[in-house]
């Protein structure tokens, strides 16, 4: 028989994130082991809350286990007018609830809204490598819109006008992470409505994933773009990042006010082609952390703040080493750091590209496992390193939070040393690295 025959557009698709950084520390151990190492491996890549699923979730779903039903698409009534209560009180989002769409996850959703949409697609770069694969299996054209540091590597209105006005004069998506990954980035009201601006000048829609908006230091100055430009945004969320619950694939979208009953029905006909639905349970888990109020205001204010601490004092930490600059994050569990400035000095070490930067961090004796290059959408020659501050134990800080909340500076850097200690040691690695190509001691050699 003959071998099978791969059609040439995998070849296209990126390895996802998730699964190039495993393989990185994986490789490297057995690197290790050659040379009896077993050294620790500083662990900044994974993008994934370190919380524990709130209690709400996980009664709700024990309650419902047993309902093995199919679902509706796009979801049942209840979720979809618990998920319009949640928008509003949340997020100043008055919508109807059948513009609710919910589905399996947040990728799930975005890629029923790329096989939707016509028309072309427009990334901003560096960011979440998710979107791009699927663009490719769909065979979808996109545009990369390269964002820089002045402008702490967010989209500006005038650059992608100027991008807009050199295409074909059609409808296009705009996406728009925010708050970003990798940035830790928040646009303001002022941003937002500038670049809606645009889009409405240029009939371009907007994909604004927003799901780290419930996880922003101050809750207060977070804005949906479903506030700024209600008629040409998809508004994305899910459990996954604020709700420490990844793992039962939950997403949700608020599609744009004037959406017709015809165009949900055409989402709810691509869901059901794609992935039948979401399983019950988990929408029964999903009413309850949408609706369980108090409890879930409790732990997300917990959430939020252990992340602020965590985050914000290892980008802080970070910043201080010479020849880089970091972004400070204003929610998330992610920053970035730029290494841009020191492009002649990774060169001469033999990191040629960004794609090196990964295999290089986590050679030994550093061991920092962390996202670089194309994993983060980096043009090749942009030298661009993703942290992610989630290695520590979150229930044990959880815990501690809630008994007794920091009410200083000093007793936030005494939460942030006891909580982050490995990663700290971790930055003092990283450090060291720099120091190393520095002074010419460190000599990167593809494995």
């Amino acid at each position: 028989m003959a071998g099978i025959i791969i059609d040439a557009k995998v070849d296209r698709i990126q390895v996802p994130e998730n699964l190039r950084y495993f393989r990185l520390i994986e490789e490297q151990k057995e690197r290790c082991a050659e040379i009896g190492c077993n050294g620790q491996m500083f662990k900044f890549g994974l993008g994934q809350s370190p919380f524990p699923v709130p209690a709400p979730l996980q009664k709700a779903l024990s309650l419902h286990s047993g309902k093995g039903t199919y679902a509706d698409p796009i979801g049942n009534t209840e979720l979809r007018e618990a998920v319009a209560s949640f928008y509003k009180k949340n997020f100043r989002l008055d919508i109807e609830p059948y513009r609710v769409i919910t589905g399996h996850g947040a990728k799930g959703l975005i890629f029923s809204l790329f096989t939707l949409l016509t028309g072309s697609v427009i990334i901003p770069s560096p960011g979440w490598l998710g979107y791009l694969p699927q663009l490719r299996i769909l065979n979808v054209p996109y545009y990369r819109l390269y964002t820089h540091g002045a402008g702490n590597f967010k989209v500006r209105p005038n650059t992608l006008e100027a991008m807009l006005k050199g295409l074909v004069k059609t409808q296009h998506l705009l996406i728009l992470n925010n708050p970003g990954n990798p940035t830790g980035a928040l646009y303001s009201r002022e941003e937002l409505t500038a670049i809606a601006d645009v889009c409405r000048k240029y009939h371009t829609f907007i994909l604004s994933d927003e799901v780290y908006g419930l996880l922003t230091y101050d809750p207060e100055s977070f804005v949906s773009m479903g506030e700024i430009y209600p008629e040409g945004t998809f508004v994305i969320h899910s459990l996954s990042a604020g709700m420490g619950a990844g793992g039962f694939r939950l997403g949700s979208c608020i599609m744009p006010e004037g959406s017709s009953p015809a165009i949900i029905r055409d989402v709810a006909k691509i869901a059901a082609t794609i992935y039948t639905s979401s399983a019950v349970p988990i929408q029964e888990a999903g009413i309850a952390a949408y609706r369980s109020e108090n409890e879930m205001d409790q732990y997300l204010d917990a959430v939020r703040n252990i992340l602020r601490i965590m985050t914000t004092r290892l980008a802080r930490l970070c910043s201080d080493t010479d020849g880089i600059r970091v972004t400070i994050p204003k929610a998330g569990f992610y920053f970035m750091i730029d290494m841009n400035p020191m492009a002649n000095l990774l060169q001469n070490a033999g990191i040629m590209y960004s794609n090196d930067l990964a295999p290089a961090l986590i050679s030994h004796p550093y061991h920092i496992a962390t996202v670089t290059g194309e994993a983060m959408m980096a043009p090749y020659g942009d030298f661009f390193i993703r942290i992610a501050a989630t290695d520590f134990d979150g229930e044990e800080a959880l815990l501690e939070y809630l008994e007794r909340s920091p009410a200083s500076d000093a007793e936030e850097e005494i939460f942030f040393t006891k909580y982050g200690s490995d990663m700290i040691e971790g930055i003092r690695m990283f450090k060291k690295w720099v120091t190393d190509i520095r002074d010419g001691s460190f000599r990167f050699s593809a494995p």
